[in-house]
């Protein structure tokens, strides 16, 4: 009798990993969506600014930082039922929440490396998106 269950264990086992191996997981990933970053240049650089400009990282800049990533998020999915574009937006609103609580103290490097990380998922690459605070225009 435990012969038999062992036999039917490994059986379905067996069943289970070839219909697991041939299950395409491409289908179930969200279809990725590049915006036109030309359409988002304000935004995206405004938060460029605060983020990678080498003044002090006081209160004001952090609630200034947070509310137009937060912007950002919202606009993004405004008019789409996108999933891929609702779960850059949550990583957009994940990133205002880490920028608001961030000390003044604390390296920003995550923010930065995290920011474009998610800018380059979200945009087409521009020659004017900063990647360190030397490419920072003045507003």
């Amino acid at each position: 009798m435990t012969r038999f269950f062992l036999c039917a264990l490994a059986a379905i086992t067996a069943l289970v990993a070839t219909v697991a191996c041939n299950t395409d997981v491409s289908q179930l990933a969200p279809k990725p969506v590049t915006l036109n970053a030309d359409d988002y240049r304000q935004e995206i650089a405004d938060i460029d600014r605060l983020l990678f400009s080498p003044k002090a990282y006081d209160e004001s800049r952090r609630e200034k930082l947070a509310s137009n990533l937060e912007a950002l998020a919202s606009r993004i999915t405004a008019g789409s039922d996108s999933r891929f574009l609702r779960m850059e937006a949550s990583e957009i609103r994940t990133l205002a929440s880490l920028a608001k609580h961030t000390s003044a103290s604390a390296p920003r490097d995550s923010l930065e490396n995290n920011w474009m990380r998610i800018r380059n998922n979200l945009f087409e690459d521009r020659y004017w998106m900063a990647r360190r605070a030397a490419d920072v225009e003045s507003p």
